[in-house]
């Protein structure tokens, strides 16, 4: 028997390299392309405009915390100088209340210098003060309300053994040609 081959003249196809042809990109294709593309930057430029911002609102929080705190630290400050005092260094009292005072405050004091150094003498007065607890408000832009829950020892000639006074102050403090001052004292209204 006899074998023969049948259509000799047919190559193997897989001899031949493929040919490769440059791919055709569709109309929609490179319309969804561009419209993706704009898409992203758009939500990058959103969402960059909101991390600004919310970093400027966060820059904003941060800096009114620092107020508040230097507003507080500058009114405990003031109660304690006011509220501590011997009838012996009244210049150091007087001195006291007019550090970190506005000039509407200073010259209150110097209006009653003479009064009240007369009182504190001849009643032979020592006094020292205690802060417990403070609150802040704010009360305009460079202005803050505080209140002060001070307690204040007592002595004079009529009554020799120190006795303890619970004081509600409130420390008006306001951002003043650039400083933090004092500009209003007194006892808390209810």
């Amino acid at each position: 028997m006899t074998v023969t081959q049948e259509n000799p003249t047919i190559a193997d196809e897989s001899d031949d390299e493929p040919t490769l042809q440059p791919a055709r990109v569709s109309r929609r294709t490179t319309t969804l392309a561009v419209a993706f593309t704009i898409a992203m930057v758009a939500i990058v430029a959103v969402l960059g405009w909101k991390w600004h911002a919310a970093s400027n609102d966060l820059n904003a929080i941060t800096a009114e915390q620092a107020d508040r705190a230097a507003a507080a630290q500058l009114a405990n400050d003031y109660v304690l100088r006011s509220l501590t005092y011997d009838y012996k260094n009244l210049d150091g009292f007087f001195a006291g209340v007019s550090q970190d005072a506005s000039n509407t405050l200073q010259d209150r004091y110097t209006q009653v210098r003479d009064t009240l150094s007369a009182i504190m003498t001849e009643a032979q007065v020592v006094a020292s003060g205690s802060i417990a607890a403070t609150a802040v408000d704010s009360s305009g832009t460079d202005r803050y309300i505080v209140t002060v829950f001070a307690t204040q020892k007592t002595q004079n000639v009529q009554q020799p053994e120190p006795a303890s006074v619970p004081n509600l102050l409130s420390v008006t403090v306001a951002h003043i040609d650039g400083t933090w001052l004092v500009d209003d004292y007194g006892p808390k209204e209810s």
